[in-house]
Order: C-alpha cells, then structure tokens, then sequence
C-alpha cells in the first residue's frame, strides 16, 4: 500500500481558496472543500491509474492530475511505488512550471 501525503504548501493555497469562495457566496468555500476532499480520498484509495501522466520524472515516479468537479481547479501529484504526494491544488489554468517546481524536476 502506498502512503499518502498532502504538501503543506498546496493545502495551504487550497485553504486560501476555500476562503475566496465563501466570500463569494456564503456556503460556496465549504461545497469547494467537499469536491477537493473527494478528489483526495479518490488519489488515496484507488489502486492503479490508468489515465497516462502529465509526466515521467528521473527517477521514475510520474506526475498526475485529477479534476476537481464544478470548480476550475486540479490536483497535481507525484506517484512513486513507495508514495502518493500531492503537490498542488490550483486552478486548472496555473502555469504548468509552478508544479514542476514542486515535482523535483
């Protein structure tokens, strides 16, 4: 079984994001929260993926991503044998160059 983190970092910015929402429209921040704590639950328990990589690292871990549902946003992860990391949650426009700085590339 593969451990599982989230960067402190992308949870950090996920929260700032939660808040933008709710200062939208109150209840919006939380349906946010729900639909990202999904897709973390989702990169946690599923066995293997079958959607290719956004990437191949050197060392032989490969980057993914997953669509966060009615909201603009991704989750951006690191997949080894060993460890499932996520290293972003942003919207899904971000320049890519802001998650391969956090990859190791």
């Amino acid at each position: 079984m593969r451990s599982f983190e989230v960067d402190r970092l992308a949870y950090d910015e996920y929260l700032d994001a939660a808040v933008w929402y709710e200062e939208q429209r109150e209840g919006l921040g939380a349906e946010f929260m729900d639909e990202v704590e999904r897709v973390l639950r989702f990169i946690e328990r599923s066995g293997d993926f079958v959607t290719a990589p956004i990437e191949k690292l050197d060392d032989g871990a490969v980057v993914r991503r997953e669509l966060v549902g009615r909201f603009p946003y991704v989750v951006v992860f690191v997949e080894s044998d060993a460890l499932r990391k996520v290293i972003l949650i942003r919207r899904a426009d971000s320049d890519p160059e802001r998650w391969r700085a956090r990859s190791g590339r």
